[in-house]
């Protein structure tokens, strides 16, 4: 039993190294059965997002992957490199028809200008790969205490530093983010479409109630408006029948005004009648005066009588 178990275990053990070695070959895309050429490529700043088995393309064309990511740190200066090993396929290099020469040493093409820079493949996913291409006004700077094979360059283009950059952005939190708002909108709007009906109907029922309003009062104005042109009009009578009435009696009040003055004039004798009728009231109320004092002294007087 217990040989049958180490077996099994051996079997599984077996299982899973062939498992691991498919997913290298495969996923990393290693031409591990083919001739391949192995370079190091000497970085001074991040590479965020490389790994084993990250592409290496020639301006885009795959070539090869990554096979070691390292850090190489010098105590005395305290510097620190990225040493990043690749396997290039001798496959994917084609030379011209009827050259039979050997195949061009990697010094050769650095001499050429090949120069290496971190891309990103994914800036969510953090993923990256190692783009190769010939650019001969790039210096090249070599680190040869860290390199023990033969190195590429790495190019320091504005392209590759403003990726690098976005690279180390927060782009997974950005989309998580994102995804929330947009489930908070999408929460928010099957809320809204729960409750509008009912606000819509309310709304619409206010209407309603506010048209009804309307109706009432624009009702009352209009008989507002029929009252106060009745009114308006008896106004319109009464000063008409004031105006013909002031006419017909115009004539009556100008001879009754032309008799008072006719009256009141010094030279007229009605004013002469006038003025002695007055004066006779004066005496008479003189009298009247003076026998009303008689008799307040003398009451007798009104039995006997004045005496002469």
């Amino acid at each position: 039993m217990a040989s049958v178990r180490l077996a099994a275990i051996g079997l599984f053990v077996l299982i899973g190294a062939a498992l691991a070695f498919a997913t290298v070959v495969v996923f990393g895309r290693l031409d591990l059965f083919g001739e391949t050429r192995a370079a190091v490529i000497v970085f001074d700043g991040a590479v965020n997002g490389l790994g084993v088995g990250s592409p290496v393309t020639f301006r885009g064309v795959r070539v090869g992957a990554v096979s070691s990511v390292a850090i190489a740190f010098d105590p005395r200066t305290h510097a620190a490199h990225i040493p990043v090993k690749i396997q290039l396929a001798q496959g994917k290099i084609l030379l011209p028809k009827g050259y039979r020469g050997a195949m061009v040493p990697m010094s050769q093409w650095v001499a050429d200008g090949l120069r290496a820079q971190v891309v990103p493949v994914s800036l969510i996913a953090d993923e990256s790969e190692i783009d190769l291409d010939f650019i001969p006004a790039a210096p090249a700077n070599f680190h040869p205490q860290l390199a023990d094979l033969p190195e590429i360059p790495v190019s320091r283009s504005a392209g590759g530093e403003i990726a690098q950059e976005l690279s180390r952005l927060p782009l997974r939190d950005i989309a998580d983010n994102t995804i929330q708002t947009l489930q908070s909108v999408r929460a928010l709007a099957d809320t809204l479409g729960k409750s509008l009906p009912t606000v819509l109907d309310s709304t619409i029922s206010t209407s309603a109630k506010a048209g009804q309003t309307l109706d009432t009062a624009r009702t009352a104005i209009e008989e507002l408006q029929i009252r106060t042109d009745s009114t308006l009009a008896g106004i319109d009578r009464l000063s008409g029948s004031a105006d013909r009435q002031l006419n017909d009696r115009g004539a009556d009040l100008h001879d009754l005004l032309s008799n008072l003055n006719g009256m009141t004039d010094a030279r007229s004798p009605d004013r002469a009648n006038l003025d002695s009728s007055l004066n006779d009231l004066s005496d008479a109320s003189a009298a009247l005066r003076g026998f009303a004092n008689d008799i307040e002294q003398n009451p007798r007087l009104l039995l006997t009588g004045r005496h002469p």
